[in-house]
């Protein structure tokens, strides 16, 4: 989860449109903390640092989550060119509301990586957020804790997120600061990538499904007279029904493709099967109670509930069959070509008509869950006010501080 977030770091001297200072510019939790108890760990060094980042981090906490107290280290090994991440031990950090004595880890990306556990369905997201940060230009530190035990004995470390630092006006850091909402907090959830493949999957099902119930149903058709010629008419839906079906296979190849390299885990292969864990079938059997109003509040979900998920799972699944049933019969017109000869293979099992029928009700099948999808969307939106469907649109949901997504850290 990725939470904007840029306050002023520090006031050197110059005019304010000649100060450049250190801001936070993102933070990205990975484990457990919210952006606000992420800063605050990184925030664990001594009483008389002035490093301009610590400040940054300082002023970023502040602004943000002033009701969370920066707790100082009470020992602190700095950065060496050799090794190149401070250790900080510092006593009663709250995490869920426990107080713990931990070892703080900050530092390099690749240098705390090395040192520190990452989950596996988390590690690759991790770096790719990594890596966005720093085509931005952002400078990418690192933070790790491991637990103290009674007998002083340091536990193994894990990542616990990376905050983006950059550098800009002065002036361009105060306005950012005077716009920052407190109450609510704005959680970049969808890539653009994403969001152009829903809008081009959209427009792409439209047509195929005019076009195609047009090829099924000719009679709609204008039908030519003595006086009209309607030309190639004919000829020319079935051209547009093969150009946005085989720019829906080109989509859905895109969709696959982000399955296995998106930077989101939201978007990855491992969501689209959201039951992993107790947690999540109490999430899904909390959603389907709300859902049949038995409940007045639902489980709060960043990215798409477990009853969400599997339908869509569930339609990924119906598409594919749609795409190969449409190569299928598009594949009739060549039966020298092997390729198109193995597309069409099952028309040795079951008849032409089959498979027409077969693509043809799937079609029916994509309206009904477009007119469901359109319809929970909206009535979340409305009942929930997160913003959920302009996310489609600007990538962004908006949360209040202090919620906890089931599926995510708690929000601030």
């Amino acid at each position: 989860m990725s939470l904007s977030v840029r306050p002023a770091a520090y006031n050197p001297q110059g005019s304010i449109d000649e100060q450049r200072v250190v801001v936070v510019a993102d933070t990205y939790s990975c484990r457990r903390l919210t952006a606000g108890r992420l800063l605050a760990m990184a925030l664990a060094t001594p009483k008389q640092a002035k490093d301009p980042v610590d400040e940054a981090l300082a002023a970023s906490l502040k602004k943000n989550r002033p009701d969370i107290q920066r707790i100082y280290a009470q020992r602190f090994e700095a950065a060496t060119p050799d090794r190149r991440y401070s250790l900080a031990r510092v006593a009663g950090f709250l995490i869920d509301n426990q107080p713990q004595d931990l070892v703080v880890m900050r530092g390099d990306f690749e240098s705390v990586l090395a040192q520190a556990e990452v989950n596996a369905e988390d590690r690759t997201p991790l770096r790719k957020q990594v890596e966005m940060m720093e085509r931005l230009g952002y400078r990418c530190l690192a933070v790790a804790s491991a637990k103290v035990g009674e007998q002083g004995e340091v536990g193994t470390f894990y990542m616990e997120g990376v905050i983006a630092l950059a550098v800009e006006s002065r002036r361009a850091a105060v306005a950012s600061v005077a716009r920052n909402p407190n109450a609510w907090v704005r959680v970049n959830l969808w890539s653009v990538t994403l969001r152009v493949q829903h809008w081009a999957n959209m427009f792409l099902i439209i047509g195929l499904s005019i076009t195609g119930y047009l090829i099924m149903a000719p009679d709609l058709l204008p039908v030519p007279s003595s006086s009209s010629d309607t030309g190639y008419m004919f000829g020319l839906v079935r051209f547009v029904h093969y150009l946005c079906g085989f720019g829906w296979l080109f989509l859905g190849a895109t969709r696959l493709w982000l399955a296995f390299y998106a930077r989101d885990k939201q978007l990855r292969w491992r969501s689209l099967w959201p039951l992993r864990s107790k947690k999540d079938w109490e999430g899904l059997k909390g959603t389907i109670r709300y859902y049949l109003f038995l409940d007045r509040h639902g489980p709060t979900y960043l990215a798409h509930n477990p009853l969400q998920q599997l339908s869509y799972t569930g339609i990924y699944a119906i598409c594919l069959l749609q795409m190969y049933t449409g190569l299928a019969l598009y594949g009739l017109y060549n039966q020298y070509n092997w390729f198109w000869r193995a597309m069409a293979y099952p028309m040795h099992w079951v008849q032409v008509p089959t498979i027409r029928f077969i693509h043809a009700i799937i079609m029916f099948v994509l309206w009904a869950f477009v007119v469901i999808h359109v319809y929970l969307a909206v009535r979340a939106d409305s009942v929930e006010r997160h913003g959920g469907v302009s996310s489609m649109i600007n990538g962004g949901v908006w949360l209040r501080r202090g919620t906890k997504p089931m599926d995510a850290p708690k929000v601030g």
